[in-house]
C-alpha cells in the first residue's frame, strides 16, 4: 500500500516536473526571441547614427560625448516589490499618438456644431449694460480664497527636454531614426530581458527542487 502511494506521489511530481520543463522551454524562447530583438534595434540605432554623423557638416558629431551636463533622463524604470519583480519603463514625454489627434478633431467639431452662448447672452442683455460673466466672477472668487497671506506659489515641475533639441531644430532624419530605434529597444526588449531573466532563475530553481523530492521517493 505504501508502495502504491509512493509510486502515484511520484508519477504527479513528474507530471509537475514535465509541465516545468515545459514552460522553462517557452520562457528561454522568449528570451531568445528579445533578444535578437533588441540586436536589431541596436544595429539600426547605430547604423542611423553612423549616417547621420558621415552627412552632417558641422564639426560637432552627434553622440553623448556632446550633450551638455543638464541632460536628463526621459526613461523610467520601475520594479515590483517581490523578489522576482517585473521590470517596466515608463516616458516622462509621452509621444503623441493618432488617438489624441482624432479626439481633438472630434471636439473641434462638436464645438462647431454648439450654438455660439456668447452671442445669446449679449442680445438679451439691455443696451448700456454689459451682462456680468458668471464665470470671472466665481474664478477670481475662488482665486482670492486659495491665496493666503504668506503662502509662496510652488515651482512647477519641468519636465526633460528632448535630446535631439541639443543638436538643434533642424537635424537630420537619419538622427531622427536613430533615436527611434534606441527608445524602441529602451522601452521594449530590455525591459521585457530583464523580466524574462529572473523568470529563467525562478523557474531553475523551482525544477531544482522538484528534481531532488523525486530522487528521494
Amino acid at each position: 500500500m505504501a508502495a502504491e502511494e509512493k509510486g502515484s506521489e511520484k508519477k504527479g511530481l513528474l507530471l509537475r516536473l514535465d509541465e516545468l520543463l515545459e514552460e522553462y522551454l517557452n520562457t528561454l524562447d522568449r528570451y531568445q526571441k528579445a533578444q535578437e530583438q533588441l540586436s536589431d534595434y541596436f544595429s539600426k540605432g547605430f547604423l542611423s547614427l553612423a549616417q547621420a554623423n558621415f552627412a552632417n557638416q558641422s564639426r560637432t558629431r552627434y553622440g553623448q560625448d556632446y550633450y551638455d551636463q543638464r541632460m536628463q533622463a526621459i526613461r523610467t524604470v520601475h520594479i515590483t516589490d517581490d523578489p522576482w519583480g517585473s521590470f517596466a519603463v515608463s516616458s516622462s514625454t509621452p509621444r503623441p499618438s493618432s488617438v489624441s489627434t482624432s479626439n481633438r478633431q472630434e471636439s473641434d467639431e462638436a464645438s462647431k456644431m454648439q450654438p455660439d452662448v456668447s452671442e445669446e447672452k449679449s442680445e438679451s442683455a439691455p443696451q448700456g449694460k454689459a451682462a456680468p460673466d458668471s464665470s470671472d466672477s466665481a474664478s477670481s472668487d475662488n482665486l482670492a480664497e486659495s491665496k493666503e497671506p504668506g503662502e509662496t506659489p510652488k515651482p512647477e515641475k519641468r519636465t526633460p527636454s528632448d535630446p535631439l533639441r541639443w543638436f538643434g531644430i533642424l537635424v537630420p532624419s537619419a538622427l531622427r531614426s536613430s533615436q527611434s530605434s534606441f527608445i524602441s529597444a529602451v522601452e521594449g526588449p530590455i525591459p521585457e530581458i530583464a523580466t524574462l531573466i529572473n523568470s529563467i532563475r525562478k523557474q531553475e530553481i523551482e525544477i531544482g527542487r522538484l528534481r531532488k523530492q523525486i530522487r528521494k521517493l
